[in-house]
């Protein structure tokens, strides 16, 4: 049976589709055939749903036998409103993602995990949600790890927050162009993530999700204004291995 918290991602996930989605339609960014790989997309869209909900009790038994909650937890912390716990999960989690990622451009066997979703042709929200199993099991456990650990988020709080990981993930993956003013400077926009799919060899370049700090403090920075209007993506093929890329070994 679905949760409160199941529905109300579910939810939020489908609000935010449907208005980035039109958003898409009525001025893409590039030209996209919706139509190409669309099967693949969407199975791997289901991929991400079963395998997402299926890691999350098994990284919890795992963390709970190894007494996380007991190691990991601090009074203070815990005494924090709900709010302020939620900010300071999402900032933990953008830094621990931006290493996990920056891992992933440059150790063979962490790139395994991550080459399905270079596979991307066809830049859009959907194609946006190509992610191994195993990819999502190395994103998924320091999300885990930091909500229900060390920031102790009850139920409803980590709803919001994994719902604010979907809508990050949508986001940055959609075929728009987008003007936040000032904003751009710390919070990525889909023309910033768009560089590091391209084929500039700026694949290790603009590895964070939600906050551009990281990639300015440690080197990975590309300004996507100084880059250019012209864009080709660059992508791992399909055609062998298709199981391989989707487990992600």
């Amino acid at each position: 049976m679905i949760s409160k918290e199941e529905l109300y991602q579910t939810i939020v996930f489908v609000i935010v589709v449907i208005i980035l989605d039109f958003a898409e339609r009525r001025q893409p960014r590039i030209k996209v055939d919706r139509s190409y790989d669309l099967g693949l997309n969407i199975a791997a869209l289901l991929v991400v749903i079963v395998a997402g909900e299926l890691w999350k009790p098994a990284l919890e038994m795992a963390f709970d036998a190894l007494h996380m909650g007991s190691l990991l937890s601090v009074d203070w912390i815990r005494n924090l409103p709900g709010a302020a716990r939620i900010l300071m999960g999402l900032i933990a989690a953008d830094f621990c993602l931006y290493w996990v990622h920056w891992g992933m451009h440059r150790k063979r066997v962490l790139w395994l995990t991550h080459a399905f979703h270079h596979s991307i042709d066809q830049l859009w929200w959907l194609s946006g949600s190509r992610t191994s199993v195993t990819h999502l099991l190395l994103f998924a456990a320091p999300q885990v790890l930091l909500g229900n650990y060390v920031f102790q988020l009850t139920a409803l709080d980590a709803g919001i927050a994994f719902s604010i990981g979907i809508v990050v993930n949508v986001w940055i993956h959609t075929n728009i162009s987008v003007d936040l003013g000032p904003l751009q400077w710390l919070l990525i926009t889909p023309n910033y993530h768009r560089i590091h799919h391209g084929s500039r060899g700026l694949a290790g370049k603009n590895l964070g999700f939600v906050l551009t700090i990281w990639d300015r403090m440690f080197g990975t920075f590309a300004d996507p204004r100084a880059i250019g209007d012209q864009f080709t993506l660059s992508s791992v093929s399909t055609r062998k291995g298709l199981f391989r890329l989707i487990a992600g070994v």
